[in-house]
C-alpha cells in the first residue's frame, strides 16, 4: 500500500490509502509515490516587468522576453532588478542556483513557474535522468544486480539520490559491503558490530575509483512497504546528487518570492536560506536530500502551501540512517545520509559576523512535512506554525530545540505558536533537546493528534522477523532530559492506541520552566492509566477529559484516589481549584472514532458531549483561533460545538 496526500478540509484527516494496483504501478518502473507534486499551478501573470528562462530553447545570449529566453536561471539571476518577474518554462534546470538579489517592499523579485507549466531546479547529475541507458554498467567482481557508473565524478565527497520517476528516496551507504549484503534482517556481527545488512534500493560513491556504485534489489518484508520495481538502473532515471550540491541557495537576499516550483536533486541540503530579509515561498515543492532546508538568521519569512518531503524511503527504519559510530562504540554508520531532518535551523553566535538578525517573524501555514527520519528543528524567536500536515517520521515531528540562549536577545525568549495543525505516524510528534535555557514561551493548541499509526522503528531481525511497525503512544518527549520550555497546552485532541494518561504532556516539569495542560481530550483505545500528579508544583493539568472504550467501569471513580491525597491538597497553593480538580473521565462522544488505521476519523463533538461547555477559562492573552466560536464556557478539544472542520496541507486553500 502507497500512501499520499489527498484531501485536506475535514474533521481531521488528510491521508487515504491507494492500494498499489497494477495500473497505479505501470505507470512508474520504480514504485507509486509517496507523495505527489501538485498540478501545475494556473497562477495568472502579473503585471510587474516580466523576464523568462527556457532550459529547452533558450540561449543566455537572447534578450530574456517570452520570445527570446535565457537558457539558465543563473545567467538570468545577474540580470533581474527590483520589481521584476522572472517565468521559468516547464522543464528541468540542472543548475545550482544561487539568489542574493535586493527587492523592495513594494517591489518583489518574483521567480516563478509560467502559467499551467511546471518548472523543476534540479541539483542532480543530469546524464543520469536523461541517458540512463549508457550510464551504467554491471559491477564484474560485485553481487547480482550491482551496476557502477560508466563515467568517474571526481572530488564528489558522496552522492544523495532518489528515483527519478517518484521521487522516493535511495539509500546513501557508507560502507559497499552493506550495498552488497544478501541480509536484510539485521543481526550481531564481529566485534560488537551488526553483520552487513541491505537497507533496500540504494547507491555508493567509491572515493578511489570515482565511481557511482547502484543496487536496485527488491525487498521481502512482512508487515511494510516493499521495493518491487526495476532492478537495473538503465531503465529508468535516477536523481543523484553530489554532496554539496544546493539547488537552491536563498544568501543574504531581501524581499524575494519564489512560487510554483519543484526543487530536488539536493545533496546534502537542497535549499538554504540564509539572512534573508523578507523572503517568500508560496507553492514550493522541496524533495529532499539530507536535508530539505536549512535556514540561519533569517526574517521576516513564509512558507505558504508547499511541502518539505523527505527522502526515507518506506522499506526504510529508524536506526538505519541513525548516528551510530561514535568514539568508543564499535559500531558503523549504515546509512546516514538518507533524510536525516526535513528542516534545520541556525543562528550565528558572538564570533559570527553575519550573527544578526536571528530567525524571526516566520509564518509555517498550509504546508505539509513528511517522510524523513525527523522532521523539523522549529527553532525561531518568534514563529506561527498553523494549518500543517506532520506525516510518517521516525523519530521526532517538530523539534523544539533550544537554538537560542538567553543573552543573545535580552532574555526575552522565542515566543511559539503551534495551532489548527494535524500530527500523525511520528514517533514523538513534539521533542526536545539541548541544554541551554531559552526562556521561550511556546503556546500549543486546536492540533489534532492522531497516534494510531505506527512508524519504521526497529528493524525486522534474525531473531525477531515478525516486528510491526511501533505504535505511538507519547504527544512529547524529549532527548537527554533537557529543559523542558515554558508551555501552555490547550484545546488539543489526541487519539492513542496506548501509551500514559497524559501522552507525555506534563513530563519533566521542572523550576522555571512552568506548564498548563488545559481543555484537551486524550482518547485511549487501550485503557486507562493510573492518574500521575504532576511532577512539580509549577506543573498545572486540569479541565481535560480521558477516555477509555475499555475503561468504563473505571470511570467513575477514576479520580478519587488522588483527590483524596495530600498532594492535591498541597496544589491548592498553586492552582486555588486543585490539580485535575475539573477533568473527568468520560466519553467525548466523537461523530466518528474508529482505533484503525488510516480510516478518516470525525473528532468534532456531539451536542450531548460531556465535553461541551464544561472548559476551563483560560487567559484573554493566550492566542486562540477559535475562541469566538464557543457560546458558552469553552467546549473541551479541538472543536467547539458546530465549529468547522481544521482544513490542514497545501490543497486546503486555492
Amino acid at each position: 500500500m502507497s500512501i499520499r496526500t489527498i484531501a485536506i478540509t475535514v474533521a481531521f484527516a488528510v491521508l487515504l490509502p491507494i492500494s498499489c494496483t497494477v495500473e497505479a504501478q505501470e505507470k512508474y518502473a520504480s514504485h507509486a509515490p509517496l507523495r505527489l507534486n501538485p498540478p501545475p499551478s494556473k497562477r495568472p501573470m502579473s503585471d510587474a516587468p516580466a523576464r523568462f528562462v527556457a532550459a529547452s530553447k533558450g540561449k543566455d545570449s537572447n534578450d530574456g522576453s517570452q520570445d527570446s529566453p535565457w537558457k539558465t536561471i543563473g545567467h538570468a539571476m545577474k540580470q533581474l532588478k527590483a520589481g521584476d518577474t522572472l517565468y521559468l518554462r516547464a522543464g528541468s534546470y540542472f543548475e545550482n542556483v544561487y539568489v542574493s538579489l535586493v527587492g523592495t517592499p513594494l517591489k518583489p523579485i518574483v521567480i516563478r513557474s509560467f502559467p499551467g507549466e511546471q518548472a523543476v531546479i534540479d541539483g542532480g547529475i543530469p546524464e543520469l535522468q536523461l541517458s540512463a541507458e549508457s550510464a551504467w554498467e554491471p559491477v564484474g567482481n560485485g553481487v547480482d544486480g550491482e551496476y557502477r557508473s560508466t563515467k568517474s565524478f571526481p572530488n564528489l565527497r558522496d552522492v544523495v539520490g532518489a528515483f527519478g520517476d517518484s521521487d522516493i528516496g535511495l539509500q546513501t551507504y557508507w560502507h559497499l559491503k552493506d550495498l552488497r549484503s544478501p541480509h536484510e534482517l539485521s543481526a550481531p556481527g564481529e566485534g560488537g558490530d551488526v553483520r552487513e545488512q541491505y537497507c533496500g534500493p540504494g547507491i555508493y560513491y567509491d572515493r578511489q575509483t570515482s565511481r557511482i556504485h547502484v543496487r536496485l534489489a527488491h525487498t521481502t518484508f512482512k508487515h511494510f512497504e516493499n521495493y518491487r520495481g526495476e532492478k537495473d538502473p538503465r531503465k529508468l532515471p535516477l536523481v543523484i546528487a553530489p554532496f554539496r550540491s544546493i539547488p537552491l541557495w536563498v544568501d543574504q537576499a531581501k524581499h524575494v518570492k519564489f512560487q510554483d516550483l519543484v526543487v530536488r536533486g539536493g545533496g546534502y541540503y537542497t535549499t538554504k536560506v540564509s539572512y534573508g530579509v523578507d523572503v517568500d515561498f508560496d507553492n514550493v515543492t522541496i524533495r529532499g536530500g539530507t536535508y530539505c532546508m536549512y535556514t540561519a538568521n533569517t526574517g521576516p519569512f513564509r512558507f505558504h502551501r508547499s511541502a518539505m518531503y523527505g527522502n526515507a524511503p518506506p522499506w526504510s527504519f529508524r536506526g538505519d540512517g541513525s548516528l551510530r559510530a561514535r568514539p568508543g562504540r564499535p559500531t558503523r554508520d549504515i546509512a546516514r545520509l538518507t533524510c536525516h531532518a526535513l528542516w534545520i535551523t541556525d543562528t550565528g553566535r558572538e564570533f559570527s559576523v553575519y550573527a544578526f538578525p536571528m530567525n524571526d517573524d516566520w509564518e509555517v501555514s498550509y504546508s505539509e512535512f513528511t517522510d524523513s527520519h525527523d522532521g523539523l528543528y522549529l527553532g525561531g524567536v518568534g514563529v506561527k506554525f498553523h494549518h500543517n500536515l506532520v506525516d510518517f517520521f521516525q523519530d521526532d515531528g517538530i523539534y523544539l530545540s533550544q537554538m537560542y540562549p538567553r543573552h543573545l536577545y535580552h532574555g526575552s525568549g522565542a515566543h511559539i505558536e503551534i495551532y489548527e495543525n494535524l500530527f500523525t505516524r511520528s514517533l514523538t510528534p513534539l521533542a526536545f533537546g539541548g541544554l541551554e535555557d531559552t526562556g521561550d514561551d511556546i503556546y500549543i493548541y486546536r492540533n489534532v493528534f492522531d497516534l494510531r499509526g505506527g512508524v519504521n522503528y526497529g528493524r525486522p531481525s534474525q531473531q525477531n522477523p515478525d516486528v510491526k511497525p511501533y505504535p505511538t503512544n507519547r504527544a512529547l518527549s524529549d532527548h537527554g532530559g533537557p529543559p523542558w520550555p515554558k508551555m501552555s497546552i490547550y484545546h488539543n485532541t489526541f487519539v492513542t492506541l496506548g501509551g500514559p494518561i497524559d501522552l507525555g504532556t506534563m513530563g519533566h516539569v521542572k523550576a522555571g520552566y512552568p506548564r498548563a495542560v488545559f481543555n484537551n481530550i486524550f482518547f485511549n483505545f487501550k485503557g486507562l492509566s493510573p492518574v500521575r500528579p504532576p511532577a512539580h508544583e509549577l506543573g498545572r493539568s486540569d479541565g481535560n477529559v480521558f477516555w477509555s472504550p475499555t475503561g468504563q467501569k473505571l470511570a467513575a471513580t477514576y479520580f478519587d484516589r488522588y483527590r483524596k491525597s495530600p498532594a492535591f491538597v498541597q496544589s491548592k497553593a498553586v492552582y486555588p481549584a486543585g490539580f485535575t480538580a475539573n477533568s473527568v473521565a468520560a466519553d467525548p462522544r466523537f461523530l466518528k472514532v474508529s482505533p484503525d488505521w488510516p480510516e478518516v476519523l470525525d473528532l468534532r463533538l456531539h451536542a450531548q458531549s460531556p465535553a461541551v461547555n464544561a472548559g476551563i477559562l483560560l487567559p484573554a492573552a493566550w492566542p486562540d483561533s477559535r475562541r469566538g466560536l464557543d457560546s458558552g464556557r469553552p467546549d473541551i478539544g479541538v472543536f467547539p460545538l458546530g465549529s468547522k472542520p481544521i482544513a490542514v496541507g497545501r490543497s486546503a486553500i486555492e
